[in-house]
């Protein structure tokens, strides 16, 4: 993944890049499996009592049918996925520009907007973990995380990437890796121990509301922090 391939150009005509947040929020996912599922046992049962009357006597069905089992699994999967984002999209979103990160929520009314402007002091604290378990993140890859806070100000972004990616993006000397919550109250490093301490309520805040985005938008955000905050890079 190069990060020419996915930073914003910023020019003066105010080039924006819109960024979808939570594109698979709750309601998708958990509907996704359950919908799949039940097409899926449906087509199972209504396939395998046509295939009992049109197969010859002794040919088994399940043959058959469990192949079709698992088309129906993946291309319903798909369609049902692709159809929820469509019909219960996302309430957050963003914009990103040359001026500002904008954050719009429209989960409360009337909808919240927050704007970080980059004209003006923004400080920034970023983090990373590992995935322990296979969820719908494979296993191994790295949660990547950041902060970002002017003045009362603050939005928690954060993307999953492959550890092999998360090596390249803009300024990762700066991503400080998220020990477990016994080993920092075992630390004897007070400095470290109260910058962790401090990175775990930040993970706490982003796994309550952070504001998950794609990959190639959070490289485009850490391509803009490179040019407006100093040592970034």
């Amino acid at each position: 993944m190069s990060t020419d391939e996915h930073s914003l150009v910023l020019t003066p005509t105010g080039d924006e890049r819109l960024i979808i947040i939570d594109e698979e929020h709750f309601s998708v996912r958990l509907l996704v499996p359950v919908l799949v599922i039940g097409a899926t046992l449906l087509v199972h049962v209504a396939g395998r009592a046509i295939l009992d009357r049109l197969l010859p006597t002794g040919v088994n069905t399940l043959c058959v049918i469990l192949p079709i089992d698992l088309l129906t699994l993946f291309a319903v999967g798909y369609g049902i996925e692709a159809g929820l984002k469509r019909l219960f999209p996302s309430r957050r979103c963003a914009t990103l520009s040359e001026q500002a990160l904008t954050i719009h929520d429209g989960r409360v009314n009337p909808p919240e907007i927050t704007r970080l402007d980059w004209n003006s002091t923004v400080n920034v604290l970023a983090w990373y973990f590992p995935i322990r378990r296979r969820t719908r993140v494979p296993k191994g890859w790295h949660c990547m995380s950041i902060h970002l806070l002017q003045d009362q100000d603050e939005v928690i972004l954060y993307a999953f990437m492959s550890p092999q990616d998360a090596q390249h993006v803009p300024g990762h000397k700066n991503f400080v890796r998220l020990r477990p919550r016994k080993e920092t109250e075992s630390a004897t490093d007070l400095h470290t121990a109260a910058g962790q301490r401090r990175l775990l309520k930040l993970e706490g805040a982003r796994w309550a509301d952070g504001a998950e985005i794609a990959a190639d938008d959070f490289i485009a955000v850490l391509n803009v922090l490179s040019q407006v905050v100093p040592d970034w890079q």
